[in-house]
């Protein structure tokens, strides 16, 4: 007998599915600026969604969600220097705020050297970024704050993909594995973005739309997971031995 998914989990599948085929179909056939506005208003329906399950209450991931639609509006006119740096700072803000949320669970007094490899290479792919993607980096960019930002988006993503792999490993459950998928969604979305935008590989805005979609989608699942665990009086178990 197959088990059905709860409500608000089905709407959000049917929603995804729906989501990503328009707007692969979108950026197939369509020209860069009704992308945009097709990427501004899957973020506001999946937003729309998420408020209306009380997804305010999980507040680190209200404000982040409010940062990353309002990164996508000023999206619409991203070639403005202004827009530009604040899409950087929006998006800086909203994964501080998604780190946040689960960093204070974690403990990191039984480090071992496997944690320590991970966090080295990193750091090794992000000083990939600095000496090698610099000058075709800086050409897409207007000013020299933007470039500083552009680094310090890099480490930000780095603490939260180490917070999604640890908080993956310490906890039990299907929850922590959702929000490290919903990460690697993001990282993966926004290399697929960086090979777009400053590389012109035109290729890469498919995976690049898919991908982020399915990190807001993730993003939504995960709020459901822990209002419905909270619902139930349900507390996170820590596995029993991590790496």
């Amino acid at each position: 007998m197959m088990t059905k998914l709860p409500g608000p989990f089905l709407q959000l599948t049917v929603f995804c599915v729906i989501f990503i085929l328009i707007n692969i179909a979108t950026v197939y056939a369509f020209d860069v600026q009704t992308n945009r506005l097709v990427r501004v208003i899957t973020s506001l329906l999946l937003f729309i969604f998420f408020i209306l399950n009380k997804g305010y209450v999980r507040g680190y991931l209200f404000v982040a969600f409010i940062c990353l639609t309002l990164r996508d509006i000023l999206m619409l006119a991203y070639e403005d220097p202004i827009n530009k740096t604040f899409t950087f700072l929006l998006t800086i803000f909203a994964y501080t705020m998604l780190s946040y949320g689960n960093i204070k669970k974690l403990k990191f007094s039984r480090s071992t050297p496997l944690i320590i490899l991970l966090a080295l290479s990193l750091i090794g792919l992000n000083a990939f970024n600095v000496y090698y993607l610099s000058d075709v980096i800086k050409e897409g960019l207007d000013t020299s704050f933007q470039y500083i930002l552009f680094f310090i988006q890099g480490g930000i993503i780095i603490v939260l993909g180490f917070v999604g792999f640890m908080y993956n490993e310490r906890y039990e459950g299907k929850t922590p594995l959702i929000f490290l998928y919903m990460v690697l969604c993001f990282i993966l979305a926004d290399l697929c973005a960086l090979a777009a935008y400053f590389f012109n590989i035109e290729i890469t805005y498919f995976p690049e739309r898919t991908l982020y979609i399915l990190a807001l989608v993730l993003l939504v699942n995960y709020m459901l997971n822990r209002n419905f665990q909270i619902a139930k009086g349900h507390e996170e178990k820590e596995k029993g031995l991590i790496l």
